[in-house]
């Protein structure tokens, strides 16, 4: 298994609000976590750097081999969720950081499966056989106007909310945690990423690159391009094939 990450500030923004982790703990059994921070200049950071150290950390203490799909989905869960409790409690010790929060995409892959949890507009793609999936679904009001009918998907790029998400982690004391098993990931590659990379680069690109790149160098590769295509927010990108 190789796991790659990087995060890039972009070409418009003062601070860099996304944050990172990924982590071989054995052969066969790793993870990678991306958090695109949200709430202001400072809150924002806070908030994406909170949600992962306490995630990571969970992770750390509790995965190991030989677990079953039902231990992986627990701690996945549970690491969220701790996380979420953290960013909240955060939250409250400061008024200029009531409100702030996190998107999250976590992907841990034990052998040949993947286990994904997800909260807000990051997103984690399975590229195989050429072809790229799109794994989560968005926590964004234009998904939820797109499944409503109410725009078309040539509408969504262009729409002035675009950027409004439905769901964050730390925005309460609860949050609803999506959770997706993925199996026979054998020959693939999983991506996760920030809306960065997502909003400069559709999907045939990001493909492309992937299945292109060497492997080490797919995170710059996706970066740059997310740079040259304008770069208008931070980028950050995990790979782990």
């Amino acid at each position: 298994m190789l796991i790659y990450g990087k995060t890039d500030i972009g070409r418009h923004r003062a601070t860099n609000q996304d944050e990172f982790k990924i982590c071989s703990i054995s052969e066969n059994l790793g993870f990678g976590l991306v958090c695109d921070g949200m709430g202001g200049e400072n809150g924002g950071n806070i908030a994406s750097g909170v949600a992962s150290d306490v995630i990571g950390r969970h992770l750390m203490e509790h995965l190991k081999p030989g677990l079953n799909d039902e231990d992986y989905k627990n701690i996945i869960v549970s690491a969220v969720s701790e996380g979420n409790v953290a960013v909240y409690d955060k939250s409250l010790e400061d008024k200029q950081y009531i409100g702030m929060g996190t998107t999250v995409v976590l992907a841990v892959v034990s052998g040949e499966k993947a286990y994904i949890a997800h909260v807000g507009d990051s997103r984690v793609y399975l590229i195989r056989d050429g072809k790229i999936h799109q794994l989560t679904k968005d926590h964004s009001l234009v998904q939820t106007l797109l499944e409503q009918g109410k725009i078309t998907p040539e509408e969504v790029n262009n729409h002035p909310q675009k950027n409004m998400i439905t769901r964050a982690i730390g925005i309460s004391c609860f949050v609803d945690i999506d959770y997706i098993e993925v199996s026979h990931i054998a020959n693939a590659a999983l991506l996760l990423c920030s809306d960065g990379l997502t909003n400069t680069c559709d999907d045939e690109t990001i493909k492309e690159i992937v299945i292109t790149e060497n492997p080490n160098e797919i995170c710059d590769r996706l970066i740059d391009q997310a740079n040259e295509n304008g770069g208008l927010d931070n980028i950050t990108a995990v790979v782990i094939l």
